[in-house]
């Protein structure tokens, strides 16, 4: 109870709030947008939230190879108006993933973006954009394997930051929200999909934590609402192609939830969470969940997990109304 309070009070006195006046949470997106479609309605209820005022985008990420998901990507964040979002895609080796949706998704709208090869390593854009952010500000929020963020944790000093990049990432980021883990053991794709990638990162992440794991979002089920957005919606669209509109659970839509609501508070309704303990995740990718008693050093806690708290349909109503958002707006 002491671990998790404690935790709780680390995040809150760095949330940026003045006056009783909520400011944008800046965020950096991290996605496998290829083979599962919820990454699409993540990135959809993203720019909602960035539509409200609640959210402010820095930039994205693919961490996947497929030649078509960050052309797909910049198509959706051409469609929300916000076509200036810089966008990085993994460089080395990564999981190579078929898309059911991707080409086509380039190939039926717009987008500036001419070949994934002419995008920057992410890793290396992740360090510009941190460098330029306030210290404790932004929340990185993590949709899919993890070989990205490795990467970025093992950058070196360069032109914009002396820091190398575990010591950037403490100084710079607020918190980091991960789809992945199964709690309180077990497998799940995002982390099985790279697992040297997820066991370094997730052993050496130098800020707090929140784990949205699988069993979070397989409940959560969203998809058919869409029927109501417009023909000429990309969002729509990737969903027809996958699943023709059928429910389908909402994995990275709760991670993008929490991480601009959940993490001052605000879904304590919905969701509870546990950090009495850190998550260890073995070179396959498997993962458990360690506990401890120990509550001297409490202050040291910097991983916790979501717990079920609310109707998951109640969920999936709040995710399906942002996914339906107007493409109007800007941060």
């Amino acid at each position: 109870m002491i671990k998790e309070f404690l935790f709780i009070v680390v995040l809150l006195s760095s949330s940026l709030v003045h006056a009783g006046e909520r400011v944008p949470v800046s965020v950096i997106l991290d996605t496998d947008i290829t083979s599962d479609v919820d990454d699409v309605g993540a990135v959809a209820i993203l720019h909602a939230l960035a539509n409200r005022g609640e959210a402010k985008i820095l930039a994205m990420g693919v961490c996947v190879k497929n030649p078509w998901s960050p052309l797909c990507l910049d198509a959706l964040n051409t469609y929300f108006n916000r076509p200036e979002i810089p966008l990085g895609v993994v460089k080395g080796p990564a999981l190579s993933e078929p898309s059911n949706y991707a080409r086509q998704i380039a190939g039926e709208f717009p987008h500036a973006l001419k070949r994934a090869d002419d995008a920057p390593d992410a890793a290396l854009l992740y360090r510009q954009v941190l460098a330029k952010q306030p210290d404790g500000s932004v929340v990185l929020v993590s949709i899919g394997p993890l070989t990205n963020l490795r990467d970025l944790l093992r950058t070196r000093p360069d032109e914009h930051s002396r820091l190398d990049g575990r010591e950037l990432v403490k100084q710079k980021v607020r918190a980091w929200v991960c789809m992945g883990g199964k709690f309180l053991e077990g497998r799940e794709y995002n982390l099985v999909s790279d697992g040297p990638a997820a066991a370094y990162t997730v052993r050496y992440w130098p800020t707090p934590v929140v784990f949205s794991g699988h069993e979070i979002g397989s409940e959560i089920l969203t998809g058919p609402g869409l029927r109501k957005a417009p023909q000429a919606s990309p969002v729509r669209r990737a969903y027809e192609l996958y699943n023709g509109l059928i429910n389908r659970p909402s994995y990275d839509q709760t991670a993008v939830l929490y991480a601009i609501r959940g993490l001052d508070g605000r879904f304590a309704d919905y969701w509870s969470v546990k950090s009495n303990g850190r998550l260890v995740v073995n070179d396959d990718g498997s993962d458990v969940w360690r506990e401890s008693s120990d509550h001297r050093h409490a202050y040291l806690v910097n991983h916790s997990y979501l717990v079920k708290k609310s109707s998951p349909a109640k969920i999936a109503q709040i995710i399906e109304e942002l996914m339906l958002q107007p493409r109007t707006g800007r941060n």
